[in-house]
């Protein structure tokens, strides 16, 4: 999957609001297109100009759409926290480089206790760009704003704090059943130590 890394999400951070709009959508009208233009017909994700209305739209469809139904329905109606940990789901499911860097790094600095900082998302850019061509061919500018645009999701779904420190997260067990349903890996998504993915993946009371 990594020469398939999709550099698209330059804006607009987790999109919390806009991913439960659209997953009330998508759950009476599962197909993609027609959901879009349902929700672009009437600015339900609320942007002040019909361009920044027809890419927001675009976008968050284009990560909702990768949640099961059971993620659908949980985000349609669950609680703020849970719709945090499923926007940020969906963004790695729809984001190889957003999926990689909270596996391979936010949990790495999680489990060792450090702050998380730019010179890490920086370090982690230049390793995998000796081997990925969407990440050495980027604009400057395209890294630049992928750097500030992942360390807001980050922000929003409240794994991190203003002081950099990464908050551990605590999934609710419908949450737990919706991640299992991705896959086992989809739990290393998360500021989780290697004990805690462990459990989570063990429960038995999960909600799939």
């Amino acid at each position: 999957m990594t020469s398939a890394y999709r550099l698209s999400f330059t804006t607009g951070g987790l999109l919390l609001a806009q991913g439960v709009t659209a997953a009330r959508v998508m759950l009476t009208e599962p197909d993609v297109s027609r959901a879009r233009a349902l929700l672009e017909a009437d600015n339900r994700v609320q942007q002040r100009t019909a361009a920044s209305t027809k890419r927001v739209t675009h976008e968050v469809v284009q990560r909702v759409a990768m949640l099961p139904r059971s993620g659908l329905e949980l985000l349609a109606g669950g609680s703020v926290e849970e719709s945090r940990h499923l926007m940020w789901l969906a963004a790695c499911l729809r984001y190889q480089f957003l999926a990689d860097f909270g596996r391979d790094v936010v949990r790495e600095r999680y489990a060792a206790g450090a702050a998380l900082t730019i010179a890490d998302l920086d370090t982690f850019w230049d390793t995998q760009s000796s081997w990925i061509d969407a990440l050495r061919d980027a604009k400057p500018s395209t890294r630049v704003r992928l750097r500030s645009n992942t360390f807001q999701m980050l922000r929003e779904a409240e794994f991190l704090d203003a002081s950099g420190l990464i908050l551990g997260a605590f999934l609710s067990s419908s949450v737990v059943g919706v991640v299992s349903a991705c896959g086992f890996d989809a739990f290393r998504f998360f500021p989780l130590n290697d004990s805690q993915v462990a459990a989570y993946a063990a429960r038995k009371d999960t909600v799939l």
